[in-house]
């Protein structure tokens, strides 16, 4: 077997080690609770985000303070084969019906909705915020080989198997967060493992019956989706007990190359949610997949049909410098219906196809490197409970982190690519443009007061060539003024500026 023994010596049945646990006496059962809490201050520059009206829109690119993520996990570790770890995020205080729009969902019998008379719900509104993050239990049968079941990230791409809690930017690169996987969690199960404690060789494969987070499906089509990483110089130790890397030799045992896949369908019989928008890391929306047609009539574009996505990941940390890079091809079939007649009726089927990629570089000028931790694996958050102490303990490390990003998604939306006729608003229909293309550059900071306490300061640039020309689909919130002689109509950048104040245990 190769399941690890506990045969450390008995230490006290509760404490802090590495996060805050309980135990019973024979060690068979642990309870550990872990938290984390994360408070941001969010603001928008340029691009015409201060011209645009509050019913536009303007309302939610004010500056802003908030609670971004409180969440509460209970973590349970039982007979050193099972884990089971739950967690419930109170964060991110939505404000409902932001300008004002949005009718109650249940209106009087016979009345349609914004006809004569019809209710609106209360404006900016405290919205409910409880949700269920994580939800898994976890069984080893060997190192090589664990059953994971229930909610928790899809096993695809660095990026998106990188944990918030470790994140060096504020929120995951656009490209992935919000284009290539915009679940981020999935519902279902992941069998996964690594061939030995170097993690040489690491693999997750997953089927998932649910449509993202806290929604179970709805049709019958199941996806699959997979990871497979290879550190083709990794030493024979594990990579948490490693001290950071001092030298090329020890910079190549963390590199590591990696493809990730994803094969589903959404049934258009069943299917009625709307296909992702493309948002900025502070939640504009540059690319939001509703339009009006030309009778004025609200259009949603839908999933349906095949949705596929392929591409792979690097990582190469150098000394006390790191580069990342990924890039992934995506082509999901779309189809489009009038608001409230999805069930019904589909206008025109089309799709959504184009590459999401990114490279990060960063560096640690100051104090200890890679003091977070290894990126892109999320493992049951299993503590070390034993009595050794390193020389200079894993959980005393703190450090200066300096980051740099461009990304971008070059794609394209037709709405009528598969089938159907094009309305004059549609996007591909002539005269109508299909690209939807955004570059993303960032510049950060993140002073890591040990891997539990980190302040992070983010700044962000959205590029959309030719939004102000109607020759993208991506905006900027200058190109939604209806002043035709607001020179903020012809805007192609926005910037963000983020700050968070980040506790994690």
């Amino acid at each position: 077997m190769d399941v690890p023994s506990r045969t450390e010596p008995r230490l006290a049945l509760a404490g802090f080690q590495g996060g805050v646990f309980l135990r019973d006496p024979s060690d068979d059962i642990r309870v550990y609770v872990r938290g984390r809490l994360h408070l941001d201050f969010h603001s928008f520059l340029g691009g015409g985000a201060g011209a645009l009206p509050a019913e536009s829109g303007g309302a939610l690119l004010t500056p802003r303070f908030f609670a971004r993520r409180a969440r509460i996990e209970v973590g349970a570790d039982l007979f050193r084969r099972w884990f089971a770890l739950i967690g419930v995020d109170f964060g991110g205080q939505p404000i409902t019906n932001p300008i004002g729009e949005a009718q109650p969902p249940s209106l009087p019998p016979g009345q349609a909705p914004l006809s004569t008379g019809s209710r609106f719900l209360p404006p900016q509104s405290v919205g409910p915020t409880a949700q269920l993050a994580n939800a898994y239990l976890d069984y080893t049968l060997l190192r090589q080989f664990h059953v994971m079941l229930g909610q928790h990230q899809a096993p695809f791409s660095l990026e998106n198997r990188t944990g918030n809690d470790l994140h060096p930017w504020m929120e995951r690169v656009l490209p992935i967060r919000a284009f290539v996987q915009p679940n981020g969690k999935e519902i279902g199960m992941t069998i996964w493992g690594d061939l030995n404690e170097a993690q040489t060789l690491s693999y997750e494969l997953g089927l998932f019956v649910g449509d993202g987070p806290n929604r179970p499906q709805v049709d019958a089509y199941p996806d699959f989706i997979g990871r497979v990483v290879v550190r083709p110089f990794a030493r024979g130790t594990s990579m948490g007990d490693e001290e950071a890397p001092s030298g090329l030799s020890a910079a190549l045992s963390r590199a590591h190359i990696g493809v990730s896949a994803q094969r589903g369908a959404r049934d258009p019989a069943f299917v009625a949610y709307d296909y992702p928008a493309i948002t900025t890391a502070q939640g504009f929306a540059l690319w939001d997949p509703r339009y009006h047609d030309s009778r004025g009539r609200l259009v949603r574009v839908l999933p349906s049909g095949a949705q596929n996505r392929i591409g792979g990941e690097l990582r190469v940390p150098i000394d006390r410098y790191e580069l990342r890079a990924e890039a992934y091809w995506v082509d999901n079939g779309t189809r489009e219906a009038l608001d409230g007649l999805a069930f019904r009726y589909t206008e025109r089927i089309g799709n959504v196809e184009g590459v999401g990629w990114y490279v990060h570089a960063s560096a640690w000028p100051v104090g200890d490197a890679f003091v977070g931790g290894e990126p892109g694996f999320s493992r049951p958050p299993r503590l070390d409970l034993s009595s050794g102490t390193p020389k200079k303990s894993y959980d005393d490390r703190r450090g200066l982190e300096v980051m740099a990003i461009a990304a971008g998604v070059q794609a394209r939306y037709d709405g009528a690519a598969r089938g159907g006729d094009y309305d004059a608003a549609t996007p591909g229909a002539p005269g109508r443009t299909s690209k939807i293309s955004v570059l993303q550059l960032g510049l950060g900071a993140t002073y890591w007061h040990t891997r539990f306490v980190r302040v992070t300061v983010n700044w962000l640039a959205y590029h959309t060539p030719g939004s102000g020309a109607g020759e993208n689909l991506a905006l900027v919130p200058g190109n939604l003024l209806d002043d035709a002689d607001n020179p903020a109509r012809s805007s192609a950048w926005m910037h963000e500026l983020g700050a968070r104040a980040a506790l994690n245990f």
